[in-house]
């Protein structure tokens, strides 16, 4: 079993991509995807920002058929993020998802180190709220495409008495330690994100309420207001 991966996931049509660096040069990257002018292998993805070409990552594609999955194709690649493929699950100890359209540099001795050794998942706390509720409320008043369904979402987590101000994390970037509890929560996590909005940082916090998953946050220097 090798120790690290870092993997990614687009669905539905081809898309810009932003530049991913790691401190491992040579960890194993895995691009999940059903673009079907994508081919298995591997291939330098050509990273896009603003327009302008700046980096070459070689990923390893593979090409995933999620069909059975139903709707938006973001919802796909929701799942495989959440759930984390069997092949990465069973093969490495640890796997860092990354979201292809954000830029990210991928220090992988200090996520480790952040790990706190009875969790399982290491993340960014969010800047600037605190409370699944308040960032329903955010996404509201931006007009989003599933409004509807974080409406059902936010009047279900108040009749499950899910408290207010619970924490709200920055989901784009997770470090995960592969072990049979985790395994667990991130089935509750992905019930969550199909029943309800795709909008996966708003049912993270209830589902760790609910499984009483504990998790780790890197340090920050930012204070929310």
């Amino acid at each position: 079993m090798k120790k690290f991966v870092m993997y990614t996931a687009h669905f539905g049509r081809a898309g810009r991509y932003r530049r991913h660096e790691s401190s491992l040069p040579n960890v194993d990257k895995i691009y999940f995807t059903d673009v079907p002018d994508v081919k298995e292998g591997r291939h330098h993805i050509m990273p896009v920002g603003k327009g302008q070409l700046v980096k070459n990552d070689i990923y390893h594609i593979k090409q995933m058929d999620l069909n059975h999955i139903k709707g938006l194709p973001i919802l796909r690649q929701r799942f495989v993020k959440i759930r984390i493929p069997d092949e990465i699950f069973n093969n490495y100890e640890y796997s860092v998802y990354v979201d292809i359209k954000r830029p990210y540099s991928i220090d992988f001795e200090r996520m480790l180190s952040c790990l706190e050794l009875d969790t399982d998942i290491l993340l960014q706390q969010h800047r600037a709220r605190d409370c699944a509720y308040d960032e329903g409320k955010f996404l509201l008043r931006k007009g989003i495409y599933d409004s509807e369904a974080i409406l059902r979402q936010m009047d279900f987590y108040k009749k499950e008495k899910f408290p207010a101000h619970n924490g709200l994390y920055v989901t784009g970037q997770l470090f995960r330690r592969h072990t049979k509890r985790l395994k667990d929560f991130l089935k509750l996590w992905w019930e969550q994100v199909e029943s309800f909005s795709y909008r996966d940082q708003l049912s993270f916090p209830y589902a760790m309420w609910k499984d009483g998953m504990r998790i780790s946050t890197f340090p920050s220097r930012h204070r929310r207001r």
